[in-house]
């Protein structure tokens, strides 16, 4: 696996803005990380989906932009840019195809917009890769894997980045990465199986399922951090800060007999905050597995902001009867060397930025 060097990362969320800039160690041949950050997001700068992605107030965002560039400690050439996975439509899409037409990028881009149902007034930038073909009597079958988003808000990005002289190489959605540094990490793991990625983050918790290295099913599902911030504020009439910090000590999964013992008392609290994510979760894993024949659902990897909670991994193995672990590569880089063990700690919530610096 070889990672982006001379690029910054740049993860934006809802509730944060994450940056990673990684560097050669171990003489050339592995990586650490040469800086990390993260800033917080005031409460609705962020917010809408694919048809009306929204920057709440641009001049304040760029200057949050500012203060992350000016955290970071080393120059580089430019930045990778990870949008939010609610503003990027990502579709698999199954087309025939005459010899020749594979290499007409606009009649594609026509036809994914016209049979992926793009809204007319919706002006989109397409991106796509193709996944396979295969001959067909009709011709060659061709599948992508196709990602749309806003042209104005690129356009918009790309102005405020310019302001703040950091040139934007890519862009890119910020979970797509995450299983391909898991790919480069473990490639014994991603051949011939079935992966399930599941990204936590602050309002979305995205299930990307790949089989063969491909992806094979997505779904976005509106639960996470932020509604388990509002239960608690409902529950315990707390402020959205204290609910937050509330999150962070309580420990709401048992790994033990005692552990079971010690919340028996909080289970209707401990339902409410995350039945509705579990029903989510387990209504998609059943789904995939109804859809693609399989007996055993796979493993699953967890990464994001709010998958850290002590006693999560132990519960779900038994709750959906497989394996289930955080995915931190902050901790598998290959000649990472000792990290502080709190930045180490918060591997998972920075996936999607390492993600964005695979080649």
């Amino acid at each position: 696996m070889r990672l982006f060097t001379q690029y910054t990362a740049i993860d934006i969320g809802t509730a944060s803005i994450k940056a990673v800039q990684l560097e050669h160690a171990n003489g050339n041949a592995g990586y650490r990380p040469a800086s990390i950050v993260c800033e917080a997001v005031p409460d609705g700068m962020i917010g809408g989906g694919f048809t009306n992605p929204v920057i709440g107030a641009v001049g304040k965002f760029r200057d949050l932009l500012r203060t992350v560039f000016a955290k970071i400690r080393h120059g580089r050439e430019g930045c990778i840019v990870g949008l939010p996975d609610r503003w990027v439509k990502l579709n698999l899409f199954d087309i025939t195809l005459k010899p020749g037409e594979s290499d007409l990028r606009e009649f594609l881009e026509h036809r994914m917009k016209r049979d992926l149902k793009v809204p007319s007034n919706l002006d989109v930038a397409v991106d796509y890769q193709l996944l396979s073909t295969e001959k067909i009597p009709e011709g060659t079958s061709h599948r992508y894997l196709v990602g749309m988003v806003s042209r104005g808000m690129l356009d918009t990005l790309s102005e405020v980045l310019a302001e703040l002289k950091v040139q934007v190489m890519a862009f890119d959605t910020s979970s797509l990465g995450i299983y391909n540094v898991f790919e480069g990490l473990h490639p014994e793991n991603a051949i011939d199986r079935h992966i399930m990625m599941c990204h936590v983050g602050h309002e979305t918790t995205v299930v990307k399922c790949f089989q063969n290295g491909i992806l094979r099913y997505e779904r976005v599902i509106e639960v996470a951090g932020s509604e388990f911030a509002r239960h608690c504020m409902d529950i315990h009439q707390y402020t959205i800060q204290d609910a937050e910090e509330f999150l962070k000590k309580t420990v709401f999964f048992p790994s033990d007999k005692e552990g079971i013992l010690a919340m028996y008392p909080k289970r209707n609290d401990i339902a409410r905050i995350f039945g509705n994510w579990l029903r989510e979760l387990n209504v998609t894993f059943r789904f995939y597995q109804e859809k693609f024949k399989i007996q055993k659902l796979p493993r699953v990897y967890l990464t994001g902001g709010s998958c850290l909670f002590s006693g999560l991994t132990e519960f779900l193995s038994d709750y959906f009867g497989t394996p289930v672990e955080r995915f931190n590569p902050l901790a598998e880089l290959p000649g990472v060397g000792t990290l502080e063990p709190s930045i180490l700690s918060l591997g998972p919530r920075y996936a999607p930025c390492i993600g964005l610096l695979v080649e």
